[in-house]
């Protein structure tokens, strides 16, 4: 017989500070989390950093979680940032303002996702240079705005929807090239 998680009863545990709680926390979300981590860095080794740093801010945070039904977007929310605040640290890359690129260009992708596996896509976001990942992760996955986004990352609008445009021609280029190797 399957018992059902009772996730309020865990995180009120997590409050209290109850370690068994916390292990049925991360076991519950350390797969969708390790995923956005990995969405948002370059590389491994900072992915688990950005994880490990995630988890503890969840698991000293969790008091100010002020509606259950919000729990796992407030979690991406704190790995978002922890994230933003690594690439922010290290600053690999300088963004430029490009003013002048195409605001909205659409790149219609035909239902190219259908045709490619997960890993596949994931590979190709990780090939993205940073400044263009972190900028696609954020508004084609999590739904930023450009002005949310020019704030996070430090750069005017005009840069986001740059690097937007940027990444989208980059990802397309990547994608007919797969599909077409698999005709």
């Amino acid at each position: 017989m399957k018992t059902e998680i009772n996730i309020k009863q865990i995180v009120d545990e997590c409050v209290l500070g109850k370690s068994q709680a916390q292990r049925q926390l991360y076991d519950i979300f350390s797969g969708k989390m390790l995923s956005v981590c990995h969405r948002y860095m370059a590389n491994r080794t900072d992915a688990e950093d950005v994880f490990q740093d995630g988890f503890l801010k969840v698991f000293e945070n969790i008091g100010s979680l002020r509606n259950i039904e919000t729990l796992e977007w407030w979690m991406k929310k704190i790995f978002i940032n922890e994230a933003l605040q690594l690439y922010h640290k290290k600053k690999r890359i300088e963004f430029t303002d490009e003013e002048d690129k195409i605001e909205n260009e659409q790149i219609d992708s035909f239902n190219v996702f259908s045709k490619l596996q997960m890993e596949e896509i994931s590979k190709l976001l990780t090939e993205l240079p940073e400044k263009m990942r972190l900028t696609f992760n954020m508004y084609a996955i999590e739904g930023y705005s450009h002005k949310e986004i020019a704030e996070m990352l430090k750069v005017s609008e005009g840069t986001s929807k740059s690097n937007l445009h940027d990444a989208r021609k980059i990802l397309q280029d990547k994608i007919n090239k797969l599909t077409n190797n698999k005709k």
